[in-house]
């Protein structure tokens, strides 16, 4: 049957913008008396500074984004980079191939960063390329020919040397650093300057893929050249790309993947925003599409496939249509028993993530302002961009020594002075301000706070993923989040000094306190007995936070219905 208003709402709001309603949001969708005023919601969500945030969160688990690479440092361009690409709505396509093609230093264009981030391993970088964007399970093909699907070693191979001529230049700027430093700038001050301008993408004409050592097979030697060759899963065969300029590899390759002929490209991501929206996968795992007969709907799966390309990549304009289906707008769904599949009478009845708990208890601390807080750190890194050419190579930076230090000068507050004692922050200025980790002043948006969050902060306990493994993050709760949402720091500050307490104790009486919490907290009016209990509840000596308490740990705050 089909989902009720309030739940509708509920459901809406967390989905698209990754938070519950606001009683106030509530009652704006209520007094719209239009036959269309569910699409009218789903309009206004779409188009909102939450629905931002809640992609990028959304992304962050896919992309594996972190503040820091491992020797890279910090990576607040890329944050930056990703956000506004959700905030223009850029096609999927243009962004995966900006992501694909980019070039030059970390500092001046963040997309570098997704290249970069596993720069040191190439052949696990196009692995996770292959995996997240087309649903390719190639990892095996590493070392040998895939045992079930029909990639084969020299397939993966052959796909890597598109990156072939592209170097990943993650520095170690620890020695430059040591190379470079003296009384003015210590080795900290001055690894936190080179990272920004030394992490970069470039073409390298000295560069090319060959065949590993250990290739055990008879149909090339192990150091042969490998010449380009893309993979086809249809009928026509693709030729061997020889010939063509080396500089215009990756091009190549990016123009392949992103293309609306590729019926991955299409299906991987129609697959991903389909789970998003109704709990499970046409296709599951999202990761491996390899056989696309294995689909719980094949014809379901070529549906939203052909639908992601009629719009044109256009990941909002996908959502827009999916929410207003029928199927979205019906009653939830429980899991079916082991071994039978799922056929989506309606969505799946599924837990909020971390980080839609995270940003819902914080809006009951903060309200509605909380999608209107964002940090950027970008500005704080392209500051530290060389405005000149400088030699990358670890001994050779030694002859610009001298353009660096009047450049570092440049840099400092009020054109101080250095004592070469200060560590990371005199550049970046982190210990002014610095995201807090703990109190009000770490109540933002998930999006805007560290990424990932320590493994003690209630996001990563909850599920958040630590940005590791693609699509890492879990909504499987356990003893640690139970215990986080009874005592933590966060419920309570949610029952003693919260916008949403405040807000009910300036009520006339307990009824309308009671209603008021239920409607914030669980987006719908009290029953006639809720309200009898938590009159007695009250009467017994029990406060507001203590009703606000019980309403958080209910399943039905933690449960999308």
């Amino acid at each position: 049957p089909p989902v009720s208003d309030i739940q509708f709402v509920r459901r809406v709001y967390l989905d698209v913008i990754g938070r519950i309603p606001t009683d106030k949001e509530l009652g704006e969708f209520f007094a719209d008396n239009r036959r269309d005023r569910r699409a009218r919601l789903i309009d206004k969500l779409l188009e909102s500074p939450g629905h931002e945030s809640h992609m990028f969160n959304w992304l962050g688990d896919m992309l594996r984004v972190k503040d820091d690479y491992y020797r890279i440092g910090k990576t607040w361009t890329f944050h930056t980079w990703l956000k506004l690409q959700l905030r223009e709505n850029r096609p999927w396509d243009e962004l995966v191939y900006d992501m694909l093609t980019a070039e030059g230093r970390l500092g001046e264009n963040g997309a570098t960063a997704y290249l970069l981030r596993d720069a040191s391993m190439p052949l696990d970088s196009l692995s996770n390329t292959l995996t997240t964007f087309l649903g390719a399970n190639v990892a095996c093909a590493q070392c040998h020919d895939h045992p079930f699907a029909e990639w084969t070693q020299r397939d993966f191979y052959e796909m890597a040397s598109f990156f072939g001529s592209t170097a990943f230049e993650r520095v170690d700027t620890r020695k430059p650093a040591i190379t470079l430093r003296d009384k003015r700038f210590s080795k900290a001050n001055l690894v936190t300057l080179l990272q920004p301008n030394m992490e970069r993408v470039v073409f390298d004409s000295q560069r090319s893929t060959v065949f590993p050592e250990d290739y055990a097979y008879d149909d090339a030697k192990p150091g042969d050249k490998v010449i380009p060759r893309f993979i086809t899963w249809g009928d026509e065969k693709e030729t061997p790309l020889t010939g063509k300029r080396p500089q215009r590899l990756r091009k190549y390759f990016a123009e392949w993947m992103t293309s609306a002929e590729n019926p991955r490209f299409a299906a991987a991501i129609a697959n991903r925003l389909w789970k998003k929206l109704f709990g499970v996968a046409v296709k599951e795992p999202v990761t491996d599409l390899d056989v696309l007969g294995d689909a719980t709907n094949p014809e379901l799966l070529r549906l939203i496939s052909q639908l992601m390309k009629d719009v044109d990549f256009d990941l909002r304009e996908f959502q827009r249509i999916v929410l207003n289906t029928k199927t979205y707008q019906q009653q939830v769904s429980v899991t079916p028993p082991e071994g039978e599949e799922f056929r989506f009478p309606g969505p799946l009845l599924r837990r909020m993530t971390a980080e839609q708990t995270w940003d819902s208890m914080v809006l009951l601390l903060r309200g509605p302002k909380i999608d209107q807080l964002k940090t950027d750190h970008a500005p704080r890194m392209q500051r530290l961009v060389f405005p000149f050419e400088f030699t990358h190579d670890r001994k050779g930076i030694e002859k610009d020594r001298e353009k660096i230090m009047e450049f570092a000068k440049t840099l400092l507050p009020d054109g101080g002075a250095s004592d070469g004692k200060s560590g990371r922050s005199l550049f970046l200025g982190a210990s002014k301000r610095k995201v807090k980790l703990r109190g009000e002043d770490s109540w933002l948006r998930a999006s805007e706070l560290p990424q990932p969050m320590p493994p003690t902060h209630f996001l990563r306990v909850a599920g958040q993923s630590a940005r590791e493994i693609t699509d890492d993050g879990s909504t499987e709760g356990g003893i640690a989040e139970s215990l986080a949402m009874m005592n933590g720091e966060v419920t309570e500050s949610l029952m003693t000094s919260s916008l949403v307490i405040e807000a009910a104790r300036r009520k006339n009486n307990p009824v309308e306190q009671i209603a008021l919490l239920y409607r914030t907290c669980l987006s719908r009016p009290p029953r006639e007995r809720d309200t009898k209990q938590c009159i007695a509840a009250l009467q017994s000596g029990l406060d507001l936070g203590d009703i606000a308490w019980a309403l958080l740990n209910s399943r039905e705050f933690m449960f999308i219905q």
